[in-house]
């Protein structure tokens, strides 16, 4: 049974995915916002908490490809269970162990299941919204986990100065039990049913794989924008952690409302238009993370507007992202999520744990954000070169 289009369960579906992909993604987000205490209490330097994060994401990248296709063999519902299941047995499990090697475990499990939810909410939104919403539907999805930063960015430093990570991680774990119980009330259960022939005429458009690389200079710009913007506005910058936490958890509010603004945007523009307006966003991102980099010189007024700027264009782009990869491949939703997110979160892997490595190494933020700047200008050149791929027919 599937849900469908216009049948009125849209709404629903898309909520519980959007609490889905914040949960899932939950544990590639904490190391960032207590950094400070999980070093304190374990003396790991800033490169080991980066190694947390992009250990996460990077296995959720290892296991897009076979996570899309265990989607498709389970059902949608099955699969956004299970992850929300393995992320409340990852943080308690890394909670209760009080260790670094408790940590990178639950960051490898959890990362290994959220590649579950990303294919299946995609597949689940694809089918319970029509295509003239499908942008705002899934942007709004994709929503989950700004608004998991937001949420993060706010309470958990000021939590860590108070609590122990350890609890924060089993409140985590908490409300991911709840949110497995909500999905397998809402979630539509849709499995792959078709024959072999079937299955062979819905192969990925020729040279789809630049969708993949997109995402991965797309995300492997930005993801310090997530997870080192708390660190390098408190060390970088001398603001306190629970006014850094105040700043990073506004430019994601405000990330993921403009996210759902340029979401309806694009569904006017169309299906041809929207990767060129990735490009542009891109383009956009480039500059913004210049002028966080720039928050160096000139204080903590520009750092800010381009920590806002960036979170917006990112979160833009990611949405928009999402719709162009089921417009290219409407028949094949779950592996064109596989393939795209494997690209994406290789870059999620790399530059959190770089980033911190180039800070720790040169003593100062300004080349990694460089770095970050080149990240995101490529992002823009492929893009470019991705919309080519499966042209859409009027």
């Amino acid at each position: 049974m599937s849900a469908q289009p216009g049948t009125g369960r849209g709404p629903a579906v898309v909520a519980a995915s959007m609490l889905a992909l914040g949960i899932g993604s939950s544990l590639g987000f904490f190391p960032g916002y207590f950094a400070a205490a999980v070093r304190d209490d374990l003396g790991i330097s800033r490169a080991q908490v980066g190694l947390l994060v992009s250990l996460h994401f990077g296995c959720t990248g290892l296991g897009s490809i076979i996570g899309a296709r265990i989607t498709e063999k389970v059902g949608t519902r099955t699969a956004v269970v299970a992850d929300q299941l393995i992320v409340a047995v990852a943080a308690w499990s890394a909670a209760l162990l009080d260790s670094y090697a408790a940590l990178i475990g639950a960051a490898v499990f959890a990362g290994f299941g959220y590649a579950l939810t990303n294919a299946a909410t995609n597949e689940a939104v694809a089918a319970a919204v029509p295509e003239n919403r499908r942008t705002l539907a899934l942007s709004a999805k994709t929503s989950g986990v700004p608004t998991m930063a937001l949420i993060s960015a706010v309470l958990v430093p000021w939590a860590s100065d108070r609590w122990s990570w350890n609890l924060i991680l089993m409140i985590g774990g908490t409300i991911a039990v709840v949110s497995a119980l909500n999905a397998a009330a809402v979630i539509p259960d849709i499995r792959s049913s078709r024959t072999r022939a079937q299955r062979q005429e819905t192969v990925l458009p020729r040279g789809f794989w630049w969708f993949a690389v997109s995402a991965f200079f797309l995300v492997g710009s930005s993801q310090p924008l997530f997870s080192w913007a708390v660190p390098y506005l408190d060390e970088g910058l001398g603001t306190s952690k629970p006014v850094a936490g105040a700043i990073a958890g506004i430019a994601a509010g405000l990330g993921a409302v403009c996210m759902s603004l340029t979401a309806l945007r694009a569904d006017y523009l169309g299906r041809a238009r929207r990767v060129p307006l990735i490009v542009g966003l891109c383009a956009v991102l480039t500059a913004s993370v210049l002028v966080t980099m720039s928050g160096l010189t000139f204080g903590l007024v520009v750092a800010t507007i381009g920590l806002f700027a960036g979170f917006i264009v990112q979160l833009a782009a990611i949405g928009i992202m999402h719709a162009a990869v089921v417009d290219r491949a409407p028949q094949a939703v779950a592996r064109a999520t596989g393939v795209t997110m494997t690209g994406y979160y290789m870059g999620a892997l790399a530059t959190p744990v770089s980033f911190g490595a180039l800070v720790d190494w040169l003593g100062t933020y300004t080349w990694a954000w460089l770095v970050m700047a080149l990240g995101s200008a490529a992002a823009a050149a492929c893009f470019a070169r991705a919309n080519r791929v499966g042209e859409m027919r009027s």
